[in-house]
């Protein structure tokens, strides 16, 4: 028989909340162990960002030759998809292989157990035939793609993050089931690359986007690329040979059908608690069999396990799980003394073109008759017009008593920048009077926060009415 291997804290998942939790663990002085059966390498650099990103540049390239003419510059795109999908994969490779060093150091120090790791009792798992003992454990094992029943019997159509950057070229055409970030990212990027792409979203979801009007505004200018439904009832799916034919009823009532190659499933992601025994553990879990977790704390209930990353659904986001796997290893190796931290200012950003981007709180957050807005409409500033990039609008939330900024919702050009400006703002709690004293070069996009910022001084001053709580912005 086997002997007991034990440890102080035990982390679920190599990701990149995993990582930081081990890290910072034994930082504190602790001993532990990080159980991952593979693949390494984080969703952020194996199926995430960064593939995404690489997919998105090269339709980037094609829709700027496209669009070129409006110069003067006459260019023509030839896309060879074969080849725009092996860079994909071949720089995705290397930004995975940029990460072994720290995976082979852990191998090396036998920290990292390679095998699936399921609880068996509350301080107690099992991985790899062997048992292992922990004083706390961090759970980071990430999320998985949510694939709606109508579909789950059309397996050989589907396609999902972790799939679709595996091919080997580009589908004539595909349906893309999810409005959100990942469905229009990837749904406007293959649509650029020369992909008949239909979009069929639900709840009027648009990206990270709450303001209902900026959601209306993006979904009219993405449906200028490919056919978009932001709303839709699916009425039925049907193989035919190599292709399914899709029948739907958009938002209007309107019946439509059509053909696709391939069905990309970007409806969502649950956390990954598949297999991994929590019933055994005696942590609190909710009607669906799933633990959460204090965000000041990343703590499950009064327990001695901790949540971070995707397994996490409070934010999922790179910067937000290497925040959580800091916390949860350092107060795993704490406990009994977990300390607090307060969260930064929220950051959510849509690299589709306009961008999106949602920082702090919004509309929806806030409550009525405590807030103004104010707006810059960017088919009226000057650099967004000069580059052909003038669609879109900032708005900005701010206390009517303070004036403090509290939040701001953006769809335009290069918003990826200008968000973090707006973040870096509310976290350091400035009030509309104090940014409005910073410097604005010219001519750049964030000119747009001045006169955004100058729309909603003049409403908290009342030189303007103060209609947000009254009436939401867009409504």
């Amino acid at each position: 028989m086997s002997r007991t291997i034990k440890t102080d804290v035990a982390v679920i998942g190599a990701g990149t909340a995993g990582l930081f939790a081990i890290h910072h663990a034994m930082k504190e002085g602790a001993r532990a162990l990080i159980f991952d059966p593979g693949p390494l390498g984080t969703t952020c650099a194996r199926v995430g960002c960064m593939p995404s990103k690489l997919l998105i540049a090269a339709a980037e390239a094609a829709h700027s030759a496209e669009k070129a003419e409006i110069f003067g510059v006459k260019a023509r795109a030839r896309i060879d998809g074969a080849r725009v999908m092996s860079r994909v994969r071949a720089w995705r490779d290397r930004f995975v292989g940029g990460m072994m060093e720290d995976y082979d150091e852990l191998l090396k120090k036998k920290l990292l157990v390679k095998a699936k790791a399921r609880f068996t009792g509350p301080n107690t798992l099992e991985a790899g035939g062997r048992t292992y003992e922990f004083r706390t454990a961090v759970i980071a094992t990430g999320s998985v793609t949510v694939v709606p029943p109508p579909y789950r019997e059309h397996a050989r159509f589907l396609l999902t993050r972790e799939e679709i950057f595996e091919q080997r070229r580009l589908p004539a055409s595909l349906l893309v089931v999810g409005g959100g970030l990942i469905g229009l990212e990837l749904g406007q990027a293959l649509a650029r690359l020369g992909v008949r792409v239909t979009l069929l979203g639900l709840d009027r979801l648009v990206g990270p986007l709450s303001d209902p009007g900026l959601r209306a505004r993006a979904a009219e200018i993405f449906s200028e690329e490919f056919d978009l439904h932001p709303h839709h009832e699916l009425l039925g799916l049907k193989p035919a040979g190599k292709t399914i034919k899709v029948s739907f009823r958009g938002a209007d009532g309107k019946k439509s059908a059509a053909s696709f190659e391939k069905i990309l499933i970007a409806a969502g992601q649950r956390p990954d608690f598949d297999g991994l025994g929590l019933e055994n553990t005696g942590v609190p879990l909710d009607d669906r069999g799933r633990p959460s977790a204090d965000p000041r704390t990343m703590r499950i209930g009064r327990s001695h396990f901790f949540l971070a990353g995707d397994a996490d659904p409070f934010r999922p986001s790179l910067h937000e799980a290497g925040f959580e796997g800091r916390l949860a290893g350092a107060n795993a190796a704490r406990f009994p003394k977990v300390g607090r931290e307060t969260r930064s200012c929220a950051l959510a950003v849509a690299f589709t073109d306009p961008q999106m981007a949602v920082i702090g709180a919004g509309p929806s957050e806030l409550e009525k008759g405590s807030f103004c807005c104010g707006e810059l409409d960017f088919s009226e500033q000057g650099r967004a017009l000069i580059m052909n990039a003038g669609r879109g609008k900032l708005r900005l939330y701010a206390d009517r008593a303070s004036g403090r900024l509290l939040g701001a919702e953006m769809l335009g050009p290069r918003a990826e920048h200008l968000a973090h400006l707006i973040a870096w703002a509310i976290e350091k709690k400035m009030t509309v009077k104090a940014l409005r004293a910073m410097p604005f070069y010219h001519p750049v996009i964030e000119e747009g926060l001045k006169r955004a910022l100058e729309d909603v001084s003049a409403r908290l001053k009342g030189r303007k009415p103060c209609v947000c709580e009254d009436k939401r912005p867009g409504d």
